[in-house]
């Protein structure tokens, strides 16, 4: 059978005026998310890429 004995933490007064701090500490402001913003480089490769790619196939006549 094994024995327990309590044990106190012990704390300095500069470790309870920190916990007092965090406990004080008021909570930061919650932002919306960042927005995307438009890339020209990106717009102009698309139109690029549109402009390149091959037309659609037509049916041949019969």
């Amino acid at each position: 059978m094994s024995v327990r004995t309590q044990v106190r933490p012990v704390s300095t007064p500069s470790d309870v005026a920190e916990l007092c701090t965090l406990m004080v500490e008021p909570e930061s402001t919650v932002t919306d998310p960042p927005l995307p913003m438009p890339n020209a480089a990106g717009g102009l490769a698309l139109l690029l890429g549109l402009l390149i790619s091959p037309s659609t196939p037509k049916e041949p006549r019969k």
